[in-house]
């Protein structure tokens, strides 16, 4: 048999290189494709890290929104830088300019809002970094703003090498905040206040029982304006338990007394029939004293401080410009007197807005287009009068025995409400007019389109348990009264939240009308709460108002008291201060 042998040799190299080769060749395809894992890993995670820094630009846009709110409402607190170059109003020229911009579909009215069209980079990591800048807000946004204005926050975030680094970019919709004077609850106007009635104006605190004895005279309750200049004038005997805040002048020519601080952007005079101030007085333009009034507490004045009186005195330190007495200023002032500094330096003013247009608007009035949206047919004029009858308005509906008026059989519900709409409300005659039953309560809410006149010998009762709201855009007069079956103005939830019992908000301008837009009067009380920044606010008679006012303008008037109920600090979306501050919350985001 032949030696074959010889002819294998070396085929085994052969073989064993084919497979190193192969093996080597997946082992750089493996090595390769482990790389390019590796590296869409990476991209992917730079991609998530940017979309992370994106998002914290919307909260770190909400947060330093919020934080400045805060700082304005504590004067000790610096506002956000971002934020600073407008100062205590840059919440009205926001909300202002987010207005503007959303109407002309434009960021130009923004870019004077904030100290640079974007804002500082931030970090939250070591290669990550954000930037946000304001955009206008779109129509289909307002279905999630219900009312409110808003404003786009387009957020870019960043991870990685500059230069290299991954880009992602979201939008967020940030409902604006409506900010009130820090504090101010109980007697607020827009562009003035007069007191020219008897009445006591003082608080109390309805969840502690009713009105009377240690409840009552708590100087909880602040007088103030909101417009730059505009005045609260005391010429009536009516003593307020509680502090005022004028954003322009503040007058006494009557007798009253103010059991409080007095503080006014700009001059400050007690004149007329010698009216005490059991606090401190502060003015920012002069001070005059010129009856027998007395202030028990301290004075500082910006301008010059006038003791016109003999009998003119004040009981603690004096600060001011320059004094000018009828006698010796030091025989009139118990404490120091101080008027060679130069006068105070830098004393906070008074929370204003520039223009009336500008009067910070509660949240609650942006409820007449959102409850009227749910109802879109109007049941025509509720005209309640002729004989002795009841009416009853209820979750099923509303039903008149002598079918005089248009019966509701099913109310809309919305947000646990339910809620009615009319052109028009007329109570009078013998009529008695119910909303809900004992042991059957209801929070109703009213529209009204048109106008509401509640008065001649007809009543309107809640019953205890139920609570009304009443939105309108008419004229609101009540000649009689609207009791309350409760006996107050909030209640308290289970919970422990607080809600108005009573609420009339009211968006009607009587600024062209020859007589008031929401007049109260008559000898019935009156438990609840008024909004109407719009309108004048009379308030007269002999009953007794207990609850909280907001108005254009605001006279309290006759024998009757106004007495702030403080549970008000603690509703939510109130006049301002306690729970009542609105802040600002992210509605919407969406990926850019």
């Amino acid at each position: 048999m032949p030696d074959t042998r010889h002819k294998q040799q070396g085929a085994a190299l052969v073989v064993v290189l084919s497979l190193l080769s192969m093996a080597l060749m997946l082992g750089i395809s493996a090595m390769g494709g482990s790389l390019v894992n590796e590296r869409l890993a990476g991209n992917y995670r730079a991609s998530v890290m940017a979309q992370n820094e994106a998002e914290a630009g919307l909260y770190a846009f909400n947060d330093e929104l919020r934080a400045a709110i805060e700082a304005i409402n504590n004067a000790e607190t610096p506002i956000p830088p971002v934020f600073a170059g407008q100062g205590n109003g840059f919440v009205g020229a926001l909300r202002s300019a987010a207005a503007k911009a959303r109407s002309e579909q434009s960021a130009d009215a923004l870019q004077g809002a904030l100290t640079g069209s974007w804002s500082p980079q931030g970090n939250i990591s070591d290669n990550g970094r954000h930037r946000w800048r304001l955009a206008p807000a779109l129509p289909e946004d307002d279905a999630l703003l219900g009312g409110q204005i808003g404003v786009r926050i387009e957020s870019e975030g960043y991870f990685g090498a500059t230069g290299d680094e991954a880009v992602r970019t979201v939008v967020g919709l940030v409902a604006l905040p409506e900010l009130p004077p820090p504090g101010s609850r109980g007697l607020l106007s827009c562009d003035g206040v007069q007191v020219t009635g008897s009445g006591i104006i003082d608080s109390y605190d309805s969840r502690e029982g009713a009105y009377g004895g240690s409840n009552a005279q708590r100087s909880n309750v602040v007088v103030g304006t909101q417009t730059e200049g505009a005045e609260i004038r005391v010429t009536g005997a009516s003593p307020i338990y509680g502090d005022v805040a004028a954003s322009g002048k503040f007058s006494a020519t009557g007798s009253a007394a103010v059991h409080g601080n007095i503080k006014a952007n700009d001059t400050v005079t007690i004149s007329g029939g010698g009216a005490n101030v059991y606090g401190d007085v502060v003015g920012l333009g002069d001070v005059g004293i010129t009856s027998s009034g007395r202030v028990h507490g301290d004075v500082q004045a910006a301008g010059t401080l006038t003791l016109g009186n003999w009998s003119s005195w004040i009981g603690g330190n004096v600060l001011a410009s320059a004094v000018n007495s009828v006698r010796n200023p030091a025989d009139q002032v118990d404490g120091e007197l101080n008027a060679d500094s130069g006068g105070p330096q830098g004393l906070t003013p008074v929370f204003s807005v520039p223009t009336a247009a500008d009067c910070e608007i509660p949240v609650q009035t942006a409820r007449y287009s959102q409850y009227l949206a749910q109802v879109g047919t109007s049941a025509g004029a509720l005209n309640m009068q002729g004989g002795s009858r009841n009416i009853v308005l209820d979750a099923t509906g509303l039903h008149d025995p002598n079918n005089a008026v248009p019966n509701i059989d099913t109310p809309v519900q919305f947000q646990g409400k339910s809620i009615v709409r009319f052109d028009s409300l007329r109570l009078g005659g013998s009529v008695n007019f119910r909303i809900g039953s004992v042991g059957n309560p209801v929070d109703m809410v009213m529209v009204v389109t048109g106008d509401i006149d509640i008065g001649g010998g007809g009543t309107f009762r809640i019953a205890e348990g139920s609570s009304l709201t009443i939105v309108t855009a008419g004229e609101f007069r009540l000649a009689s009264g609207i009791q309350v079956g409760d006996g107050k103005p909030t209640r308290v939830a289970n919970d422990g939240s607080v809600s108005p019992i009573l609420s009339v908000i009211s968006v009607f301008d009587d600024a062209s009308h020859n007589r008031a837009g929401v007049f109260i009067g008559g000898a019935s009380n009156f438990y609840g709460q008024v909004i109407a920044p719009h309108s004048h606010v009379d308030i007269g008679g002999s009953g007794q108002f207990y609850g909280e006012v907001m108005g254009r303008t605001v006279e309290v008037r006759g024998a009757g008291g106004f007495h702030y109920d403080e549970a008000f600090g603690d509703t939510e979306g109130g006049i301002g201060g306690g729970g009542g501050l609105v802040l600002p919350r992210l509605q919407g985001i969406w990926v850019g």
